[in-house]
């Protein structure tokens, strides 16, 4: 069966997979799903083998097709990274050896941009597989991939972070990729985030965006504006992290003071467990409108950050974290 990849829906249906096409982050996203999905199918063992090492496929699968019935299910991922479609994994494809274990899983990632339409070995994959289109979107299509990607967020947010992120990374999906992640480890239940996954999201100044929000939420607003004005200086281009993590706290505390339960909507808003306390000790003494401004705020900061507003992103950001000390400064 052959498919668009944004029709690709993570069946067990089959067991033999062909992704072809030009974008990377296409055939590695949906033969990762492929692998979890397998694996609860109790294939267990995988092998990979990259361009260079394609020669030794046959041989594997030959040496598991007559399997004990003991044996580990086997997954072999094969990457075919340039030139034609390579000789041997057709003949592979062609030979009905590997169709009659139940023991092996393939999966094919192919630079090929398209497959025949005749021949053999494409016909037993079109027949006893599925073979995925990845190739590169049209522009309403990459909306509709960024927007899955996105699902995570609670649904008044999409627009905003969508919009940025696909005005920043058109026709990049990598970079699209990269900002999702930072997002869904900001949005993310602390108990579900691997403690290396946060140290990865760092500006070029070795500071992490969780320290950055913590700096934030703990009301050191002096320390937070020389932090601002050193990463000003020396990772100037860098500024979509900092947005990311001043846009988040901000819409995080809106909620909040906005609910009748104000614990509840942060936990919603994916505040973490261990930094609930702060946030609400940051909104304490605040009033809704405060944060209603600076949400308008960070609108504009985000048409500036797009080039549609003509201003200083950075001197934005500076007048965002002095509303914010302002907001929650005590009555007096």
């Amino acid at each position: 069966m052959r498919i668009n990849c944004l029709n690709f829906s993570n069946s067990k249906k089959y067991r033999h997979y062909l992704l072809h096409g030009s974008e990377l982050i296409l055939k590695q996203n949906i033969a990762d799903s492929i692998c979890q999905s397998l694996e609860t199918d109790g294939f267990l063992e995988k092998i990979l083998l990259t361009q260079d090492e394609l020669e030794q496929a046959e041989e594997i699968i030959m040496r598991n097709i007559g399997g004990s019935l003991f044996q580990e299910k086997l997954i072999l991922h094969l990457r075919h990274s340039s030139g034609k479609f390579p000789e041997n994994i057709k003949a592979i494809l062609e030979s009905n050896h590997l169709y009659r274990s139940e023991n092996i899983s393939l999966i094919i990632e192919s630079s090929s941009e398209k497959t025949p339409a005749s021949g053999m070995w494409v016909k037993n994959i079109d027949e006893k597989g599925l073979i995925v289109d990845c190739g590169k979107l049209k522009t309403a299509e990459e909306k509709l991939w960024l927007k899955r990607q996105l699902e995570f967020l609670p649904k008044n947010l999409l627009p905003q972070f969508g919009g940025s992120i696909f005005q920043n990374n058109e026709g990049n999906l990598l970079g699209q990729m990269n900002e999702v992640n930072l997002l869904k480890l900001l949005f993310t239940n602390e108990q579900d985030v691997e403690e290396n996954d946060s140290s990865n999201i760092v500006f070029h100044s070795g500071l992490s965006a969780f320290e950055l929000e913590d700096v934030i939420i703990e009301q050191n607003f002096e320390k937070a504006l020389i932090t601002i004005n050193f990463l000003k200086e020396h990772d100037r281009q860098n500024s979509a992290p900092l947005i990311w993590v001043i846009a988040k706290i901000i819409n995080s505390c809106l909620e909040s003071i906005q609910s009748s339960n104000k614990k509840a909507a942060l936990i919603k808003s994916g505040v973490w467990s261990s930094k609930i306390s702060k946030y609400l000790s940051l909104i304490q003494n605040a009033k809704p409108e405060d944060f209603f401004q600076l949400s308008e705020e960070m609108l504009k900061l985000d048409l500036m950050n797009k080039g549609v507003l003509n201003a200083n992103v950075w001197e934005q950001i500076e007048k965002i974290i002095l509303q914010l000390r302002d907001a929650s400064q005590p009555l007096q």
